[in-house]
């Protein structure tokens, strides 16, 4: 953007150059009319004292009439030039007129750019912290990912602790009732043998 800006300011440049320019050659334009202007009147005197001069001065009559007609070609020429030197001025205008709002545009979207250069900037800067903020929570998902699977294997192993657990508890209830088993049938034992007392 700064080096269309500086190309439309180097062209407005050359542009105000040019108006400058067809001044100048619209100035020499109208010093050649006046020159012509000029001639034309002192073509005419010399016609006055051509004729006032009867046959002496016929031969100077032609050369005052050849002026003459010199000096309206010049004069026309020189009306033609300062037309097409107004159309070119005229034109500049245009130009020059344009350039300024193409100036004020480039400006404006440069402003704009420079904006979007500042939002971009911020949109990074946001993108680089929700980055940061994303690769916190993958890595703290993983760290809960193993707390979970350590926390399932001491789940496994506890429920493990309570099948061997629950299996010896079956074993005790099963040893113990052997035993209660086992203790009546000693006392049925022993209930036979009853020993009588001796009386003195």
């Amino acid at each position: 953007m700064d080096e269309i800006r500086e190309q439309i300011n180097e062209t407005a440049r050359s542009i105000k150059r040019l108006g400058e320019s067809s001044m100048e050659i619209g100035n020499v334009v109208e010093i050649i009319n006046n020159i012509a202007d000029r001639t034309s009147i002192l073509a005419l005197n010399a016609s006055i004292q051509a004729a006032m001069a009867g046959d002496a001065g016929h031969g100077f009559a032609v050369v005052a009439e050849e002026v003459q007609r010199l000096a309206e070609s010049s004069s026309n020429s020189t009306k033609q030039i300062d037309m097409l030197v107004k159309s070119i001025q005229s034109e500049i205008k245009d130009v020059s007129n344009r350039m300024d709002e193409s100036i004020g545009k480039v400006v404006q979207g440069s402003r704009l750019a420079d904006g979007a250069y500042g939002k971009l900037q911020e949109i990074e800067s946001v993108s680089n912290k929700l980055a940061d903020l994303i690769a916190s929570i993958t890595e703290a998902a993983a760290q809960q990912v193993q707390m979970s699977e350590s926390v399932v294997e001491n789940m496994m192993a506890v429920g493990g602790v309570s099948n061997e657990t629950s299996m010896a508890s079956q074993e005790t209830a099963s040893l113990m009732d052997v035993l209660n088993k086992t203790a009546r049938s000693l006392r049925e034992a022993v209930a036979v043998f009853k020993v009588e007392g001796v009386q003195a």
